[in-house]
């Protein structure tokens, strides 16, 4: 094998593992209960979570902190 087909295995392989890893994350996405939110909440979702909670923004922010960080 020369230089060139020895790069090309070397990159598949690696796309396979990010294929297979991507491929995983999504199967736990497919399970009842599981959505994908964003690690930064919008401002809009910041204020619906304040006013829902009776809570400040900060308050808001802090929570969804704590919920993303210690999700199962």
């Amino acid at each position: 094998m020369n230089a060139i087909s020895m790069s090309l295995l070397k990159k598949t392989s690696s796309c396979e593992t990010d294929l297979g890893a991507s491929v995983t994350a999504m199967g736990a996405l497919c399970e009842p209960g599981q959505t994908a939110v964003p690690l930064k909440p919008s401002a809009t979702m910041l204020a619906a979570g304040a006013r829902a909670g009776g809570v400040s923004v900060e308050i808001a922010w802090k929570i969804y902190q704590a919920m993303i960080h210690h999700a199962d």
